[in-house]
């Protein structure tokens, strides 16, 4: 299938997904999340691939979910939450593994992505966030994940503060948490990311492919998390954080 809103490119085996809408910071648009999908499949497909690397264009990685072409009180946002939600899914139960290149901001969907990839290579200058609770809602991967990639102390200190840039994650802080595998200089990104593709390469693919079944059997929580995101998208609080957020104003959250 003919993408746009992302490139694919396969080489030797190794196949990288690049985001690429870089004027919009790489925010995910229903159509590239749609590509993102398509590219899955046709990735899984191919037997020739044996390990895939995510990363983005431009100065972030990703910036979570374009939100500007939604009308807030429409239903599409909550079926775009659980098409947020479904591709993580993909990607974290998808048979190959997956190499995230974060290169830049990784915040709500973006973090999502990072948390659903098997690796995680950063630049030094990344920051990451899931920061919807400053919006009146959650990050619903990030509720599910945090607790058990980090601990249930550190996900509450990311989801109930930290939501504003200056107190992102950065790729050190990242690292001691033990959600990045790896931080290296912008420059030596991809590279980097590379090496530890072409050491799974030498790996034999059934093994890989029960290394990451087994690692992740303990998933759980989608449909509490689909749930709960569903029911705050109703709220007014919701619609403040969204409009204050259009505007570029504080917010006047009143618990309703």
């Amino acid at each position: 299938m003919p993408y746009t809103a992302i490139l694919l490119e396969k080489k030797d085996g190794t196949a990288v997904i690049t985001l690429n809408r870089p004027q919009k910071l790489n925010a995910i648009n229903p159509i590239m999340r749609s590509e993102i999908f398509g590219a899955l499949d046709e990735l899984e497909k191919d037997e020739t691939i044996r390990a895939i690397i995510i990363t983005g264009t431009g100065r972030a990685f990703c910036v979570g979910a374009d939100i500007s072409g939604f009308n807030i009180d429409s239903a599409d946002l909550i079926e775009e939450d659980r098409r947020a939600l479904d591709m993580v899914k993909r990607i974290y139960e998808l048979d190959k593994p997956v190499i995230g290149a974060i290169n830049g901001i990784a915040a709500g969907d973006g973090a999502h992505l990072l948390l659903s990839c098997d690796l995680n290579v950063a630049s030094d200058n990344v920051r990451i966030a899931w920061p919807a609770t400053r919006l009146g809602l959650v990050c619903p991967y990030g509720l599910i994940r945090i607790p058990v990639e980090v601990s249930r102390f550190r996900a509450k200190e990311v989801l109930m503060t930290r939501q504003t840039l200056d107190k992102y994650l950065t790729a050190q802080e990242a690292y001691q948490w033990g959600l990045i595998n790896k931080v290296v200089p912008a420059d030596m990104l991809m590279n980097a990311a590379q090496e530890l593709a072409d050491e799974i390469k030498k790996m034999p693919p059934l093994s890989i492919k029960a290394v990451k079944k087994a690692v992740n059997k303990g998933f759980e929580g989608y449909e509490f998390a689909q749930q709960v995101v569903a029911g705050l998208r109703l709220t007014e609080d919701a619609r403040e954080g969204f409009h204050a957020f259009m505007e570029k104003r504080p917010p006047e959250f009143k618990g309703k």
